[in-house]
């Protein structure tokens, strides 16, 4: 009679509703997973890519592309679906494997809209940035040290003797 709130299911190829091999999951309820996949509660268990492409995000963890990752819940970085797992059966009390939040879970939020990956590629911006001007003002200070050393080696430097009979003023002859 009413509209249900929440989340729609997903139509998913079922080949995606299974780990793709990236390891040797043994202790995984493979009915569960693939109703966290049908639920859109899990990312797809697509196979990584190894070429980057627009519509692909990169797996920080096994480096490999695919067209859309779950979520930490605690800092929102990405993982794939056999990742996430893989820390799931590995780890009795599962620890974020990038911000090591205790009680590490994940969310599927979709692919990321346009917006999200513009908001991405500026905030990659800024830190490219800020990186450059970090190593510009470390070069900077670096030069600066370097002219302050050459001053106070110039100006407290001991002289050699020949030095010295250079710079001495020749007495007058006394007639």
């Amino acid at each position: 009679m009413g509209n249900k709130l929440g989340r729609r299911r997903q139509v998913v190829d079922e080949k995606y509703t299974r780990p793709q091999g990236l390891y040797q999951h043994r202790d995984i309820d493979h009915k569960k997973l693939r109703k966290l996949i049908l639920d859109s509660k899990l990312a797809p268990c697509y196979p990584g890519d190894e070429e980057c492409t627009f519509d692909r995000e990169e797996c920080p963890i096994c480096f490999l592309y695919y067209p859309s990752l779950n979520r930490s819940r605690c800092c929102m970085k990405g993982i794939c679906t056999d990742e996430a797992t893989s820390f799931y059966s590995s780890y009795a009390v599962s620890l974020c494997p990038f911000c090591k939040t205790s009680n590490y879970a994940v969310e599927y939020r979709g692919m990321k809209s346009k917006e999200e990956k513009g908001m991405e590629q500026i905030e990659e911006q800024k830190v490219i940035e800020a990186k450059i001007r970090m190593q510009q003002q470390e070069r900077q200070d670096e030069e600066e040290r370097m002219q302050k050393r050459q001053s106070i080696c110039s100006s407290s430097r001991i002289m050699t003797p020949a030095e010295v009979e250079c710079c001495e003023i020749p007495n007058s002859t006394v007639s």
